[in-house]
């Protein structure tokens, strides 16, 4: 069943709360964490923000680009002849945890 930005805003909150975002904060992030395609396996807070483990039985088409603030992002296949399952990671850029995530690696 796939996520709705609502079931992640709430799962962000929670997931979050530490950290002191603002509903709104959390309501711009959900939406731009949720990408057609793409199921949200996990998430937490990282160096560069915060950092997403999707998958998907697809090869992974994304607009990539400086304006949607990805800072980083890796594309996993699995499968032995063929490549059947990817696991994307993708780090989001979120100004409102600078300086407050220790640093875990990605």
């Amino acid at each position: 069943m796939p996520v709705t930005a609502g079931d992640l805003s709430k799962a962000m909150s929670k997931r979050l709360a530490s950290y002191k975002l603002t509903d709104a904060v959390i309501k711009r992030l959900a939406d731009r964490l949720l990408v057609d395609g793409l199921e949200i396996m996990r998430f937490d807070p990282c160096i560069y923000g915060i950092c997403v483990d999707y998958w998907t039985r697809e090869l992974p088409k994304t607009d990539l680009n400086i304006k949607s603030g990805i800072t980083k992002w890796e594309v996993f296949p699995y499968g032995i002849l063929e490549w059947d399952l990817f696991h994307v990671r993708v780090a989001y850029e979120v100004n409102e945890l600078e300086g407050k995530v220790t640093p875990r690696g990605f």
